[in-house]
């Protein structure tokens, strides 16, 4: 199917006039309807839309004049993302189903850079959890297994890309959310510094936890479209003043010190995550990286993230009719009882040690380039469930420990699949580096890849 191909290879060949964007979505498009019925990863698909962007597109090629490394790539994005002329449901069914009027910044910025929008993918109802269902529009489910969940909350990202849909799909994290689908579908999943993406309109209400981030079939792919979603905007007054950057950057990644958070902060994971931490351990010593063993309690700065979490999800709750309350899904208003009577003091609180293990994160870098740990402590589990069979507890922050302390910390992290040999699922592996340092992560996972990834996204 021509549109697998890398955006590096789809530059190249539109170029040269060898394929055009028109034949990429065609094939992309077909490729959509045709998983979806298994999966449930879209939301929604517009033929028409993609089919005029490509066609457009393809005039620029012809002329010589692409609007930038993106132009005529087909790119999804997540539901809850404003796109002009598109519902932005949130995967719930108490939402406007009408159209919005405008463009997030990101939109606009995909749309102006020429890429080919080709639909929104499914979430759970306002995001609220890592694995990807809903009561009003059924279960999302993993390319590499339909009987397992994708994870989530940026599901319906994942499973289009690890389906081969699309090279590059955005979601949203503001508790793991993409990375811990990255890591479910063996795709590479970036939530960058918080507001190096601008967010609109901002997501106040999450405690500014909320990122906007690629899920990938490659680092290439990824940086492509970090190098155009990128910089500040005036629309969101939490976004990063700093130049857009060029994320692509060829210089070796041996000289950056890695730290490897200490093993007992990990110890429950299960034996294969255990394998894989291993053996890219080995890999980084045994090719002269400088690799130490540092420690930061990133199970406490989870638990302070899952607080502010909740608070944001107890918001968006309160924000819909009483009377239509019995249309959520049960599972979001159980999630926020422990915090439906919270207190100023509360929230207080965890504003102070928020402050307090932020100190002690960022004091890491004093001695390290990027933190090394797992994404997830396990493989993906069956679809349909909050939580793995047998699981004592029914808080899906129960099996999430090691994703949410960044959310907490606004530094940017990434998953990494590395595919144990004998195995059928990918591992995620997370490199963690300072605010802003982005492209350390992508230099480092640039490396990683052909090392790691024993399979490629869409080769299922």
């Amino acid at each position: 199917m021509v549109h697998k191909q890398s955006f590096e290879t789809l530059r190249a060949l539109y170029k040269r006039g060898e394929l055009s964007p028109v034949d990429v979505t065609t094939s992309s498009l077909e490729h959509a309807e045709a998983v979806n019925r298994t999966l449930n990863a879209f939301a929604l698909i517009d033929g028409e839309r993609a089919m005029a962007a490509a066609r457009a597109s393809g005039k620029r090629w012809r002329e010589g004049t692409p609007l930038s490394e993106i132009d005529g790539m087909p790119i999804t994005l997540k539901d809850g993302i404003a796109v002009e002329g598109w519902p932005s449901r949130k995967g719930s069914v108490v939402t406007t189903p009408e159209p919005v009027s405008g463009n997030s910044v990101l939109a606009a910025r995909l749309v102006d850079a020429g890429a080919v929008l080709i639909g929104k993918t499914r979430m759970p109802e306002f995001a609220w959890k890592g694995v990807t269902d809903s009561p009003g529009y059924g279960v999302t489910r993993n390319p590499l297994d339909p009987d397992l969940t994708p994870g989530g909350s940026s599901g319906g990202c994942a499973a289009a890309v690890a389906a081969g849909v699309v090279r590059v799909s955005i979601g949203s994290d503001a508790g793991g959310s993409v990375r811990i689908p990255a890591a479910f579908t063996g795709t590479f999943g970036l939530k960058p510094t918080y507001g190096r993406v601008p967010i609109t309109p901002p997501a106040s209400i999450f405690f500014n936890v909320a990122h906007y981030g690629p899920i990938a079939a490659s680092v290439g792919d990824m940086v492509s479209v970090m190098n155009v979603i990128s910089g500040p905007s005036p629309r969101d007054w939490t976004s990063v003043g700093l130049a857009p950057a060029d994320f692509g950057s060829n210089a070796s990644p041996h000289e950056l010190r890695i730290g490897l958070l200490n093993p007992l902060r990990w110890d429950d994971s299960a034996d294969i995550v255990k394998r894989a931490m291993d053996q890219t351990y080995g890999i980084l010593w045994s090719n002269g990286f400088q690799v130490s063993t540092v420690d930061f309690d990133v199970q406490e700065a989870s638990r302070a993230a899952a607080h502010l979490y909740r608070l944001g999800c107890l918001s968006a709750v309160n924000g819909v009719p009483a009377d239509q309350h019995n249309l959520l899904d049960p599972g979001l208003l159980g999630f926020i009882d422990p915090v439906r009577n919270a207190s100023f003091a509360d929230v207080q609180r965890a504003a102070l040690q928020r402050d307090t293990l932020n100190g002690q994160f960022c004091a890491l870098f004093d001695e390290i380039d990027v933190l090394l740990l797992p994404t997830m402590p396990i493989l993906p589990f069956v679809a349909g469930r909050d939580v793995p069979p047998g699981s004592a507890d029914d808080d899906w922050f129960s099996w999430n420990p090691y994703t949410p302390a960044f959310n907490l910390t606004q530094a940017p992290a990434m998953s990494v699949p590395f595919w144990p040999e004998g195995s059928a699922l990918p591992v995620g592996v997370q490199l963690v580096a300072a605010r802003c340092r982005e492209d350390v992560l992508l230099r480092l996972a640039s490396w990683l890849e052909p090392r790691l990834a024993r399979r490629r996204p869409g080769d299922c």
